[in-house]
C-alpha cells in the first residue's frame, strides 16, 4: 500500500529566529492557500496567548520587585 505524506523538512538557523520562522510560515501558507486565513488565525491565537503569558509573568515579577523594595503601588 502506498503511503503519501505531505511534509516539510525544516532546518532553522536559530541565530535568526524571526526571519527563519517567517520563511517557514510563508512556505506552509503557500502550500495551503485555501487555508491561509485559518492558519494565520491559529498562529495569531498561539502568539497572542504566548505574549499574554509573558506579560503576566513580567507583571508578577515587577510586583515582586516593587514589594521587596518597599515601594507602594
Amino acid at each position: 500500500m502506498a503511503k503519501i505524506k505531505s511534509t516539510l523538512d525544516i532546518q532553522l538557523d536559530l541565530t535568526r529566529p524571526v526571519e527563519e520562522l517567517t520563511e517557514v510560515i510563508s512556505a506552509v501558507i503557500a502550500s495551503q492557500p485555501a487555508r491561509r486565513k485559518e492558519i494565520l488565525e491559529g498562529l495569531d491565537l498561539a502568539v497572542g496567548n504566548a505574549l499574554s503569558e509573558i506579560q503576566a509573568q513580567e507583571e508578577k515579577n515587577q510586583k515582586v520587585n516593587d514589594d521587596s523594595s518597599g515601594k507602594v503601588s
